[in-house]
């Protein structure tokens, strides 16, 4: 991809300043974000700019300047048909991460429960990276994609669906704690009764994959077209049952094929109806920004950027990361 002149440069948008190095994770998105678009055009599949990124894209035209990633959905059958195809449609370097990654290493490069398309830190040397991610230097640039999936009728059954799989991912992201508490047999026994399965213990590695898979079956378990989707992996239920009013839902129809809309220096996919599925996802309000707003630690890369500049240090390099980028962004000869 080509970005314009000073693009990778310190920007004050909306007041908020976007450091050079936030630049360069954008850019390397979007160079994930492409290779996805390609899949999805030359396989049928339909994929839509989702939460921060479909905002992004109606509000800034391009990324929220206080966000650091990309987001998007999928309906299930295509998200299904990507993770069927990953292995021989994405160009070399490019791999899936969590629960349908093809090995444990790739299985811990993403605790959550969606799918992620990583650049593999396996395939890549740090120059070759850089050269290809316009400088960026944290390894594992990738981009999440959410299934869209069916949303029951029935709202007791809703509650059955997300309470069993937000307690399958509260036990994974408490493993260690729940075993030194004494609750972790427990916990697990408990969650194999409400599923009427057994799961393997020969390795914690596949179990927790295992049960991974399970909370991602459960959100795909409604096979009726009941018109209303949501991102099931991500709803969270009240403490008590008969507080639970039902899934937050959108319009499948809201979504159609999709419509094309300027996103920095592409063009992104975005709903038919845009509008109603970000009064839903975001609110009514969704045309004010809200400055210094994010769901995670902003910037990603944080505790990346630590143990980079120690490679930097015993390297005998004393420049700052942003110096070190720059410089080879020059060196490289990028425009």
């Amino acid at each position: 991809m080509i970005f314009p002149k000073g693009y990778f440069q310190d920007e004050i948008r909306e007041g908020f300043l976007v450091p050079e190095m936030m630049k360069r994770a954008w850019a390397a998105a979007l160079e994930v974000l492409e290779v996805i678009k390609d899949i999805c055009r030359e396989n049928g599949l339909v994929y839509y700019a989702a939460y921060g990124t479909l905002l992004g894209t109606i509000r800034h035209k391009g990324f929220i300047p206080w966000d650091d990633d990309i987001d998007i959905y999928m309906f299930r059958n295509d998200y299904d048909r990507f993770i069927e195809i990953a292995d021989t449609c994405l160009p070399e370097g490019f791999v899936l991460s969590g629960i349908y990654g093809k090995n444990t290493r790739l299985w811990g490069a993403n605790s959550e429960p969606q799918l992620r398309v990583i650049a593999d830190e396996k395939y890549f040397t740090l120059p070759s990276y850089m050269n290809r991610f316009h400088s960026y230097p944290y390894m594992r640039i990738g981009i999440d994609i959410f299934p869209l999936d069916n949303v029951p009728e029935d709202v007791q059954e809703q509650y059955e669906i997300v309470k069993l799989s937000n307690d399958i991912h509260f036990i994974i992201a408490n493993w260690e704690l729940l075993r030194e508490n004494g609750e972790l047999e427990d916990r697990i026994a408990k969650t194999e009764k409400m599923l009427g399965v057994e799961y393997l213990r020969d390795d914690e590695n596949l179990l927790k994959r295992e049960m991974r898979l399970y909370a991602d079956r459960l959100a795909a378990s409604c096979e009726d077209d009941t018109g209303k989707v949501a991102d099931i992996l991500y709803c969270m239920p009240p403490g008590e049952r008969d507080k639970f009013t039902g899934i937050k839902a959108m319009r499948s129809t809201w979504f159609g094929k999709g419509v094309s809309m300027l996103f920095e220096n592409t063009q992104i996919t975005v709903p038919e109806q845009y509008k109603e599925v970000l009064r839903v996802s975001v609110g009514e309000d969704y045309m004010i920004p809200k400055p210094f707003t994010a769901d995670h630690e902003y910037p990603f890369y944080k505790t990346q950027e630590k143990a980079f500049i120690k490679l930097l240090r015993d390297s005998g390099i004393d420049s700052s990361a942003d110096e070190f980028c720059r410089n080879w962004h020059k060196i490289n000869d990028y425009k």
